[in-house]
């Protein structure tokens, strides 16, 4: 018996020493494994540089280069870093940079391919963003679009650029004004509240919200051709709003879902056939107003007179931004299938160079000050009462009286 105990002693640590030199490469905690190490110690992983990997410093070599077990493995193809990390949202990259690989901001520099860059330094930025480039990246680094961009854009709930900030306090002002004037009786608001109203009521408001003041039903028992006018107007940033909405949610949510991705990509097809149609619609209600106006005379009966400056207005964010997104298809040499139309037409015009680079950062802001300016208009023009007249109808539904509205 006691013969037996040193005999199954080493056939015991004889088990475990085989298993641990079966133990596979990638098991290991090092950073880089030493088998790796034999042929790769010349980029700077033997002596020390390269390997500030930050949360990565723990892992194998094999966990981001895959297959490399294998031997020969020439032009080895890094493993996707959103099979651990999810994609950033929209408010960390903005809609430009769906399709930018991890890479681009987050490794490389000159301590190695394996050193992690700070994504917020401006260095990171410059690395695409220079005269010359010819990915087609700006030479300017743009903001990211505003909370006030959600009318018609995929958007962040940021304010990093001037315009929107000018635009944003004086639409509050706008609106508190307009505000004060209705509730003090003045203008066409509901009535102050009477001792004899009903509670109020929450299903008839909603109701009216989406029947009248959404699908703008009373307008379309009034007159056919001007509800036409508004529905081509106000019905495309609904529904931009609508989809801006919902790729923001999904972005917090699930932003590695293929539909968030499809959403935030200019170029996949629906979202560039969705964008280029409901600009079309705008421009062709514009025009439609002026045709109508013009074919019934400037002091028609019946109809309202025109906010020329409004209109013109929206002529120019509409135009603008056809131009700004021709211009960056033009930028980034999209080539796929003609989806976005009118942009893929237009960005024909352009040759793309250093200075259609130097120009994109001029349309971008020209496209953003066109709206900008409509925004602050907006509650001093004659086009008010498409944020207030829904607001009106929804609270003269939720509390009609007793004896009727």
């Amino acid at each position: 018996m006691r013969r037996c105990l040193p005999i199954g002693g080493l056939l015991l640590a004889a088990l475990l020493l085989a298993l641990v030199m079966a133990a596979p490469v990638g098991a290991a905690s090092a950073p880089a494994a030493t088998a790796c190490l034999q042929c790769h110690a010349s980029e700077g992983l033997a002596d020390g540089k390269g390997q500030d990997l930050g949360p990565h410093a723990d892992m194998s070599c094999l966990e981001c280069h895959q297959g490399a077990e294998k031997v020969p493995h020439e032009n080895l193809e890094p493993t996707s870093c959103l099979n651990c990390h999810q994609p950033h949202n929209e408010e960390a990259t903005g809609d430009l940079h769906v399709g930018v690989s991890c890479q681009a901001c987050h490794f490389g520099g000159e301590a190695g391919p394996h050193a992690l860059a700070p994504v917020a330094s401006e260095a990171s930025c410059q690395r695409c963003h220079f005269v010359g480039n010819q990915v087609g990246a700006p030479a300017a680094v743009l903001p990211p679009k505003s909370a006030l961009c959600l009318a018609c854009h995929t958007a962040t709930l940021s304010l990093a650029d001037w315009p929107s900030r000018i635009a944003l306090a004086l639409l509050v002002l706008g609106l508190l004004g307009s505000l004060g004037f209705w509730l003090s009786g003045g203008g066409e608001g509901p009535a102050p509240a009477a001792h004899h109203q009903r509670a109020w009521r929450m299903g008839p408001a909603l109701s009216a919200l989406l029947l009248d003041g959404l699908l703008q039903r009373r307008l379309w028992r009034l007159s056919r051709g001007r509800w036409l006018v508004h529905a081509l107007i106000f019905l495309p940033f609904a529904a931009r709003l609508a989809w801006a909405l919902a790729a923001l949610v999904l972005g917090r949510w699930e932003p590695g879902a293929g539909l968030t991705q499809a959403m935030l990509a200019k170029n996949h097809p629906a979202t560039a056939l969705f964008f280029d149609l409901t600009g079309l619609m705008v421009l062709a209600g514009g025009l439609l107003a002026m045709a109508r106006r013009w074919r019934r005379g400037p002091t028609a009966p019946g109809l309202p007179r025109p906010d020329w400056p409004a209109l013109a207005l929206l002529g120019l964010i509409v135009l603008s931004g056809f131009i700004t997104e021709a211009a960056r298809m033009s930028l980034t040499g999209y080539a796929g299938p003609a989806w976005a139309f009118v942009g893929a037409a237009l960005s024909r015009l352009f040759t793309p160079g250093p200075g259609l680079q130097t120009a994109y950062a001029y349309l971008w802001y020209a496209h953003a000050i066109c709206y900008a300016a409509f925004v602050a208009y907006l509650p001093f023009s004659r086009l008010r009462h498409i944020l207030l007249a829904p607001l009106w109808l929804a609270v003269k539904a939720g509390g009609e009286t007793k004896h009727g509205k």
